[in-house]
């Protein structure tokens, strides 16, 4: 999981394309790739994106897990998915090259 989760960090840090992080992740064995239709987090998305210290200081766009082998892009705001709530379902956030658990709608460490 350790590198997964780094691959798919260096993809929103911006550190690596989209067709470069599905090669990682394929070779990984990781049974999932990024949808270029859904996933793709354009130049404008990593600009306004930021993250803090604290989870609550994370704004933009970022990738949501919840465990399906499919990924969501969503957006976060004040530390908070918008427009999405996973209640008490497992699901991790992918944002500017970190990792954040979702409890409801809050990211947390």
């Amino acid at each position: 999981m350790k590198n997964i989760t780094e691959i798919i960090g260096k993809y929103t840090a911006g550190e690596k394309t989209l067709e470069e992080t599905n090669a990682a992740l394929k070779e990984a064995g990781a049974g999932l790739h990024l949808d270029p239709e859904k996933n793709v987090l354009t130049e404008a998305d990593k600009r306004t994106t930021t993250i803090g210290y604290y989870p609550d200081q994370a704004n933009g766009w970022g990738l949501l897990d919840t465990g399906t082998g499919t990924m969501d892009k969503v957006e976060v705001r004040g530390g908070q998915l918008v427009n999405c709530d996973m209640g008490e379902s497992y699901a991790l956030v992918f944002i500017a090259g970190r990792m954040y658990h979702v409890k409801g709608r809050l990211l947390v460490d």
